[in-house]
């Protein structure tokens, strides 16, 4: 039975295509989410961080949200050596700059119920995740990336955050990005 790929209706989420070669696409959950409008994004770069100080990144699903997060990449990059820690169950002391998160689908409007936000005073949690920067890319020995927490789920009323600590010498620029999506409950 031919199939005309002009009529043929939206993709569902379980569905394989295969091309006649034999070769198969398989469709991610996460790029599934995003098509739906429920993908987003938030980050935010750290420029001129002191030898020694740190930043920190804070993430929570709100009580009350209606949704679950699922976390599908938290990624760390400086430009020298760093140390990064995440905790879980903190407090917010004094709040710091809100970030907006983005959806990854262009033509959905439909806004996150995460709230991000970087520089205020936190009460930690409990450390549980800790790993370090390296320093050093592919073409000089200065700066790297490390993906941390992958595929955590978080329900409503839950937060961790991302603290990164400069370990070289001198000042560098750090950033911390974070993708993930929302489901209802």
């Amino acid at each position: 039975m031919s199939v005309s790929h002009t009529s043929r209706p939206a993709i569902a989420p379980t569905e394989i295509l295969q091309f006649l070669d034999g070769t198969q696409i398989v469709n991610p959950r996460f790029f599934y989410k995003v098509y739906e409008g429920y993908g987003f994004a938030v980050g935010h770069r750290f420029p001129g961080v002191g030898a020694g100080s740190s930043v920190d990144l804070y993430f929570e699903n709100p009580s009350g949200s209606g949704r679950r997060v699922y976390i599908v990449t938290v990624e760390v990059t400086s430009l020298a050596q760093a140390w990064i820690d995440i905790y879980r169950g903190n407090t917010v002391t004094a709040p710091g700059t809100a970030l907006t998160p983005v959806n990854l689908n262009f033509e959905k409007n439909i806004p996150s119920i995460v709230n991000a936000e970087y520089g205020g005073t936190y009460g930690l949690g409990t450390l549980t995740f800790d790993d370090v920067c390296p320093g050093g890319s592919k073409k000089q020995a200065v700066g790297g990336a490390a993906e941390v927490g992958e595929t955590a789920i978080i329900p409503p009323g839950y937060n961790f955050l991302v603290r990164v600590t400069n370990k070289s010498a001198a000042a560098t620029d750090l950033a911390v990005r974070i993708l993930w999506w929302e489901e209802p409950l």
